[in-house]
């Protein structure tokens, strides 16, 4: 089969058959993947145990158990019913402290890693046995974007979350819709991070 396109005749069987080998070969999917990683390498604001010690309850008899596991159909929906947030069923990697006494749970804390733009952030929170936030966190973040957090969220602990709940966050969320990206993604992965760390400890045994 032939078309004409401004006088030219050509063969588009020959152009499909180019276009195949281009895909196959990898000369077009090539500058799409190459993107990722141009964030640069990921800078750490705070040592994990730095982070996981602020966001943990401070003082008492507590133990803390580190937890890596599915989120279970019980918790998503849960999380699903309670605050609107479709959660992924994944692997996830969160900290318990409970009360050496009693088992009771006294709170929890969770970092999560996720994508920004074509590099990496990573929010930590910790919730109280009352689901009240007792710290904020960005962690770490690809180095190519820090000046856009320095602008906006800030980065290490983030001040002005102490005590809110998770639906506070859920609100805030939705409230940064409209806002800049930077805002925007970290309100988001903060609540999803928020309502996970619930969800676990809603379930948790």
């Amino acid at each position: 089969m032939s078309s004409m396109i401004r006088g030219f005749r050509f063969d588009t069987r020959g152009v499909v058959f180019l276009l195949a080998a281009l895909l196959v070969a990898g000369g077009w999917a090539a500058p799409a993947l190459a993107h990722k990683g141009h964030g640069g390498p990921l800078v750490h604001f705070l040592k994990q145990k730095e982070a996981l010690r602020a966001m943990l309850p401070a003082g008492g008899n507590f133990k803390i158990v580190k937890r890596k596991q599915r989120l279970s159909d019980e918790g998503a929906e849960w999380a699903e019913r309670t605050y609107g947030v479709d959660l992924d069923e994944s692997l996830y990697t969160y900290y318990l402290a409970k009360d050496r006494s009693d088992g009771r749970i006294a709170g929890g804390a969770i970092i999560l890693k996720a994508g920004y733009r074509h590099g990496d952030l990573a929010v930590g929170v910790g919730l109280d046995a009352e689901g009240k936030v007792t710290k904020v966190a960005l962690t770490a973040l690809s180095e190519k974007y820090i000046p856009e957090f320095e602008g906006t969220v800030g980065k290490g602990f983030i001040e002005g979350y102490e005590g809110l709940s998770v639906a506070d966050l859920v609100n805030r969320a939705e409230a940064a819709v409209g806002g800049d990206k930077p805002t925007r993604v970290f309100a988001t992965r903060l609540r999803d991070a928020a309502v996970l760390l619930a969800a676990f400890m809603h379930t948790a045994k």
